[in-house]
Formats: structure tokens, C-alpha cells, sequence
């Protein structure tokens, strides 16, 4: 089903009824009356369930999407780009359409801003527009006792102030390139063993959950080497649940139906001993740092960000407790896991598929790190002069950031939106996929084209045009790993790039175009590579 504005069905089956039990039905024999009877019930009926189906009266001066196409959609597993040119855009690109629509969610029924002034104002009015405080009946569902809080992503006010105190300078102090150049040095060890073709996601999600247990907690997961160890298994099962979409749409499945779902409650007992190591890690972190147990011999920028924020404390910068640090490591491991790897996937996928570009962006990773036939460590500042892996990085998470969307906020009062008004207490989401998807933002828009983001580019627009790109957000509240992520991802694609070249397989799902899975985080499925050593 498209946009469509429901309206126009709720009077005339109102009046229907009315007219129907008023003026017709004192009118018929008794005889006919039971008959009349049942058929004014079921429709009524049918009246009540289409009410229930749409959104709030308060809102339906507003476009919505049906909530059954949603509820199918979800069910059927349907990937966000397919349901985006189904269902939103063929509407968004109209002339005149406001960029704003009602859609049913996880939570609820919550507005869609899909363009990029409503969507600057949304960012930069952190006050006007809080985050949702996460319901009781979802706290216990596995993304609440993953990310539900206490922790940035969903705190307010003072509460998050304080937090966001404590780990921006652990983000500016922390950006590890040389262990970031090591792993990826294990990667190519790991590929050597694996033949021509190789399943590029596994082994991506694998280094990127080495890198944030590393770089976030001084963990070693032993991800790449034993891709079989008891905690990368019991990661992937909790990573493999976390973007279940009918977990995601049916929270009640999750919780007051969990028995229903063996496999699902067994995942529980998994989470529950991750986020225990979790506990045994900080308890152990606080302790050494205590003792002065630390390792000078390391640069700080090479230090992981749980010693930097507890260290926090003595430099009068604020304090976590213990389990607000293990709430916020598990929003880290989003940031830097799940989404770091889905985005150097699709990078990966669009230089298969672009050949010329993927040589071009080759021949700037040798001309910084030179073309000696062995591994280079890229060094923080070599990863800042990667001007065209950069145009790439930001291209990539345009057109297939591994966030469509982020999580709801809440309008704390009356406000107009494109000159719609927009009552208190609605809740309000930023649809990026839409807005990067538009073909009146962005031209030519499911093109792959890094020279946007080129210096004269169209991605350079005049101030006050809005945000068109939006992968990590915007003010305030913008995602504190970007930097991090970033430059991870260049340090990973440069080396990739000096010692690899790589297409699509004939045969591959993805020959065409990239086939995703998910729904808060989207990834590519089993993405299939076949790479060819230079050296």
C-alpha cells in the first residue's frame, strides 16, 4: 500500500451506521431486523477495527501509512530500500508533499520527518524534542536490557549532560589507529586460509567485535583467530536477535510470551551472561586503575575508552557508576560493532561493484602509504589526508547507512512542522534513508557517487538548507563514536585497498544490487567477495 491519506473512509462508514440504525432498521419486519441487527454489528465491527488501525484523532490531519502494510512488511521480512521506494518515496517526491508522515512502529505510532529543514530543526532543539523514556514493557525485551539505559542514547537533561561530560573527552583522547592497523593485519592472515571467495561480513563483524572489545573495555574477544569461542557465539546469537523484526514490532513476544519462543529465551540466559562479563570487566578496570596498575608503554590515543572514562573521576571531569558504564558500553558496541562493520561491508560491496572508483581510491592509499609489497600501519595523521576514502565513507553511509532511522523523540509541546501542526506528546522520528533516498535532495539519488562529497560537490550547501546527511544525526545529540567509526574505517579500507583488489562473484545474491536484512541496524546478507592479492 502507498501514503495514503485514511480520512476520507472515516465519514462516510460513520454516517453509514448512523443512518443505518436510526432511519432503516425501525423500518424492518422482526424478521428482518435480527438480520439487519447482525449486519449493523459487523459493521461496527469493522468500523472499530479500522479506527484502531489508525493513528490518533489528533493526527490524522496528517499522512499515514497503513498499519497493516507496516505489520506485513515486518513480518515478511521486507528490506528497508525495497519498502522505502514501495511504500514512502513514490509519495515523498510528489510536489508539495510536506517530507512528513504517520507510520506504526516498535513503540507506537510516531511521525516520520523526511526532510531536511524539519530535520535540522529536529536536531538542534534537543530541548523541544527529548528522547522517548524507554516503557516498562520494554525494558525487559533483549534491546531493552541491551541499550535501554541508564545511558546517552536514551537519558535527558541533566542526566545525559553529565554523561556526555564524562565520555567526550575519553572519544577525543582515544582514537587507536596503530591497534586498528594491527587487527586488520590479522584479518589478511585469517583471509589467506580462506580461498579466492570469501563471506566478507563474518569476518568483518568478527574484527570489528576484536576492535570495540579492545578499543572500548581492554577485552580481547579472540574474534578472528577462534571465530568458534564461546563469546563470539554468544555475541552473534544476541547480534542475530537484536535485528529480529518481529521481536522488533511484537515487543509482548519478547516478554509476556517469551515461553512461546524456546530459542528466544535461551538468547536471554546469553545476555545475561554477557552483560555479567561486562560487570566483571569494569570491577576489574576500576580495581587496576586503583592499584595504579596501567600501561605507560601504550599512547594514550591507543588507550580504551572504559580506562579513559573511569579515569574521568580523577581529572574532575564527572563519574559513572558501574552500571552506568555498562550501559553505555553496550551502546558503544552498536556504534562500534554493528554498525561499523555493516558500513565497511556496503563500502566493500559499492568498490566491487565500481571498479574504477575502488582503483582510484587504491592509487590515494598508495600515494600516502606508499606501494612497498608489505603491510603499512596508517598513522593517525596519513588517515586525516584520505580525502577521496573519505568522499567514499560518506557516500556509502548516505546510500545505505546501516541506520534508516533513529530512535523516537517526543514533541514536549505544540509546534508546527513544514507548517503542520504537530501536537504535544507526539512522537517523532528522522527518517535518513528517506531523506538520502529523495531525488529532490540528492540527484540521481540510488547512484553510487562519491564526488557529492567532493569540495564542490552537491553535498556542499549554502547554510540554512537543512541536513540532508544525517548517518550519525545532529547536534547535541549527534552520535559521539562518529570520529572513532570514521577512522576505523579508514585505516581498514586503505590497507584493504593496498593489499587487495575485489569484485562481486558471477554468481553472487548481490550481483545486482546489495540484498540487506534488519531493521534498526540494516546490514548486507552474507555478503560474498572474491578478492585477489597484490602483494
Amino acid at each position: 500500500m502507498s501514503l495514503l491519506q485514511h480520512e476520507f473512509l472515516k465519514v462516510p462508514l460513520e454516517n453509514a451506521l448512523v443512518i443505518f440504525n436510526k432511519h432503516i432498521v425501525p423500518r424492518l419486519t422482526k424478521k428482518n431486523k435480527s438480520i439487519a441487527i447482525s449486519a449493523a454489528v459487523a459493521m461496527s465491527v469493522v468500523y472499530f477495527i479500522t479506527e484502531l488501525l489508525k493513528p490518533p484523532k489528533k493526527l490524522r490531519h496528517i499522512p499515514y501509512v497503513s498499519h497493516l502494510g507496516a505489520v506485513w512488511s515486518s513480518l515478511v521480512y521486507e528490506p528497508v530500500w525495497d519498502r522505502a521506494y514501495r511504500v514512502h518515496l513514490p509519495e515523498l517526491t510528489k510536489k508539495g508533499h510536506p517530507g512528513l508522515f504517520m507510520e506504526q512502529g516498535r513503540f507506537g505510532w510516531a511521525l516520520h520527518i523526511a526532510n531536511p529543514e524539519d530535520a535540522k530543526r529536529f536536531f538542534l532543539k534537543t530541548d523541544l524534542f527529548p528522547k522517548v523514556v524507554p516503557q516498562n514493557g520494554h525494558k525487559e525485551t533483549i534491546q531493552g536490557k541491551f541499550i535501554g539505559g541508564p545511558n546517552m542514547l536514551v537519558l535527558n537533561g541533566h542526566e545525559w549532560k553529565a554523561q556526555r561530560k564524562v565520555a567526550n573527552p575519553a572519544f577525543h583522547r582515544s582514537m587507536p589507529v596503530k591497534l586498528f592497523g594491527k587487527l586488520t593485519q590479522d584479518m589478511f592472515k585469517v583471509m589467506e586460509g580462506m580461498g579466492e571467495t570469501i563471506v566478507i561480513t563474518d569476518l568483518l563483524e568478527r574484527w570489528t567485535l576484536d576492535a570495540i572489545g579492545k578499543a572500548g573495555f581492554d577485552f580481547d574477544f579472540n574474534a578472528l583467530t577462534d571465530e568458534k569461542n564461546e563469546w563470539v557465539q554468544r555475541y552473534s546469537q544476541i547480534n542475530i536477535a537484536l535485528r529480529d523484526p518481529k521481536f522488533h514490532f511484537f515487543p509482548s513476544f519478547d516478554t509476556k510470551w517469551l515461553s512461546w519462543f524456546p530459542q528466544r529465551a535461551k538468547v536471554h540466559k546469553e545476555l545475561d551472561i554477557f552483560l555479567s562479563m561486562l560487570d566483571d570487566v569494569i570491577s576489574k578496570k576500576r580495581a587496576a586503575i586503583k592499584q595504579g596498575v596501567t600501561n605507560d608503554a601504550l599512547e594514550e590515543n591507543e588507550r580504551d575508552l572504559l580506562g579513559l572514562m573511569i579515569e574521568a573521576e580523577e581529572r574532575g571531569e564527572g563519574i559513572m557508576d558501574n552500571e552506568e558504564l555498562k550501559s553505555n558500553l553496550c551502546v558503544f558496541f552498536l556504534a562500534g560493532h554493528d554498525t561499523t562493520s555493516s558500513a565497511l561491508a556496503f563500502a566493500i560491496h559499492y568498490l566491487a561493484q565500481n571498479p574504477d572508483i575502488q582503483q582510484k581510491a587504491r592509487e590515494e592509499a598508495i600515494h600516502i602509504l606508499g606501494d612497498e609489497p608489505e603491510d603499512v600501519l596508517p598513522t593517525l595523521e596519513e588517515t586525516r589526508r584520505m580525502t577521496y576514502i573519505n568522499q567514499i565513507m560518506k557516500e556509502t553511509l548516505r546510500i545505505n547507512g546501516p541506520t534508516p532511522r533513529i530512535l523516537p523523540r517526543v514533541a514536549t509541546e505544540d509546534t508546527y512542522l513544514s507548517n503542520t501542526f504537530i501536537p504535544k506528546g507526539t512522537w517523532i522520528t528522522v527518517n535518513m534513508f528517506d531523506i538520502q533516498h529523495n531525488d529532490n535532495i540528492w540527484k540521481d539519488s540510488q547512484k553510487f557517487d562519491p564526488e557529492r562529497f567532493a569540495e564542490d560537490g552537491e553535498a556542499v550547501r549554502e547554510v540554512g538548507e537543512g541536513l540532508p546527511w544525517l548517518p550519525f544525526g545532529n547536534g547535541g545529540r549527534q552520535c559521539i563514536g562518529m570520529n572513532f567509526s570514521l577512522s576505523e574505517q579508514r585505516v581498514m579500507l586503505s590497507m584493504l585497498l593496498r593489499k587487495y583488489t575485489w569484485e562481486t562473484p558471477e554468481n553472487s545474491i548481490h550481483k545486482e544490487r546489495v540484498v540487506c536484512f534488519g531493521v534498526g541496524i540494516i546490514a548486507p546478507q552474507a555478503l560474498d567477495i572474491k578478492f585477489q592479492k597484490r602483494y
